[in-house]
């Protein structure tokens, strides 16, 4: 058995925990110690198995998999770890006992502002409120109609995206900055019916700096993350400065916010009308729709 000794696993971001862009495995953290953990390495006091995992994680992992089998558990730090490196055994845990996966370990740094208690990312999945934006997004977002009613809007930013890198034909141009500037603007014009600047212009690129660097602190090493106990010191400081980044990404969606709901009942038929129509039922706060916002914001960029 692979669960913890409360009976439920907690789904950890791997990425986070480890910043490796490529991790051929599924990691779990559990909650505390349980004589019914799969085999691992044998850990040394107080780092664990760290020593164990360097190099390119994936390949660590592949390692510690031969020797212990497909499913192992490891240390790190004073946090436990449970590692799934197989496609059957990742199957089996994340569709056949994904019951079990009913909550999510929050990274340290996703705590500020209380945003993982809005965010769908970080809400466990047993949350009445997980469940209402789930419903949204099935519904309204990623459902047939919904794709097919947005499909004149991607085309027309498509071939606005294709005559600006045409328009610099001869040039040297950054493709991946403008293309990443062009899915901004495809997924602002969907959700609320605005761009968020020109393919080059400075708002874009800003948009798309605030975004790497949030992302960055999120998947960064993180000694609260091994060690819990140090989080509340926050001795690299990167909850300070996700605060900082998230502020300046709220300070960005508040005018788009205010404009809509100052236009009275006048609808865009997007995404933010849904939101919006939640919002005046008391069923969404405006902090969450603007986490929520922030979610699609990071899923673009990454």
């Amino acid at each position: 058995s692979v669960a913890s000794e409360n009976g439920s696993f907690v789904h950890a971001m791997g990425l986070c925990t480890f910043h490796s862009p490529l991790v051929s495995s599924t990691v779990f953290l559990v909650g505390r110690k349980s004589s019914r953990l799969p085999p691992g390495p044998t850990p040394i006091p107080l780092l664990g198995n760290i020593f164990d995992i360097q190099g390119d994680l994936h390949q660590a992992l592949t390692r510690l998999a031969r020797v212990h089998g497909p499913i192992i558990s490891i240390k790190l730090g004073a946090t436990t770890a449970v590692v799934a490196s197989s496609a059957a055994c990742a199957r089996d845990v994340l569709q056949k006992y994904d019951h079990l996966l009913a909550a999510r370990s929050v990274a340290d740094a996703a705590r500020t502002l209380g945003n993982h208690e809005r965010s769908i990312i970080w809400l466990p999945s047993s949350s009445p409120l997980w469940k209402r934006l789930r419903a949204v997004c099935t519904n309204h977002l990623f459902s047939a109609h919904a794709l097919d009613a947005a499909r004149a809007v991607r085309e027309e930013k498509v071939r606005g995206l294709v005559g600006c890198i045409r328009g610099h034909a001869g040039e040297t141009v950054e493709v991946g900055r403008v293309v990443l500037s062009g899915l901004f603007n495809i997924v602002s014009s969907v959700l609320f019916s605005e761009e968020v600047g020109d393919l080059s212009s400075d708002r874009a690129q800003g948009l798309e700096t605030l975004t790497n660097d949030l992302l960055m602190e999120l998947i960064k090493p993180n000694m609260s993350y091994l060690f819990p106990v140090l989080s509340v010191l926050d001795l690299q400081g990167r909850r300070r400065r996700t605060v900082e980044h998230l502020r300046r990404f709220f300070d960005f969606f508040d005018p788009i916010i205010e404009r809509r709901m100052m236009a009275g009942g006048e609808r865009q038929g997007d995404f933010l009308d849904v939101l919006l129509q939640l919002h005046s039922v008391d069923q969404l706060s405006i902090q969450t729709i603007k986490s929520f916002l922030l979610v699609c914001d990071l899923f673009i960029a990454g």
